[in-house]
């Protein structure tokens, strides 16, 4: 299984990295939002983490471009936030096979909720 991180940290996305490798999933990880359509296209993720900060857009603003595209909307996506927003809340609530994270969050929600779309994903999506 795929697992494509959009991050601004390399820090954090050095700890999802480790946090996700006792499931031997292959991670390809992104520092920033350039070309981000193109990398989902290429790698042909099962999950994609984001960061809600990423650039040059907002993880956000990714977020609705993935699920705008009709080859890519059925990939599950974790949008990571470190600020809870009924804002972002509510414009993630509007798309299918999306979960909002806020930091810090326990580390095993994150996992169980990775292992949820990765599962459903391999089960329901061709």
């Amino acid at each position: 299984m795929r697992v494509l991180v959009f991050e601004t940290s390399k820090d954090r996305a050095k700890l999802i990295t480790d946090l996700l490798d006792d499931y031997r999933y292959k991670i390809f990880v992104n520092y920033n939002g350039e070309q981000a359509l193109s990398a989902v296209r290429e790698i042909k993720p099962s999950l994609i983490i984001v960061n809600a900060n990423v650039r040059p857009d907002s993880g956000l603003t990714l977020l609705e471009k993935i699920k705008q595209d009709a080859r890519l909307k059925k990939i599950p996506v974790i949008l990571i936030s470190s600020f809870n927003s009924t804002e972002i809340m509510a414009k993630v609530k509007k798309y299918p096979n999306v979960d909002y994270l806020v930091e810090p969050f326990k580390i095993k929600n994150f996992r169980h909720i990775v292992e949820r779309w990765i599962n459903f994903r391999s089960l329901f999506v061709s």
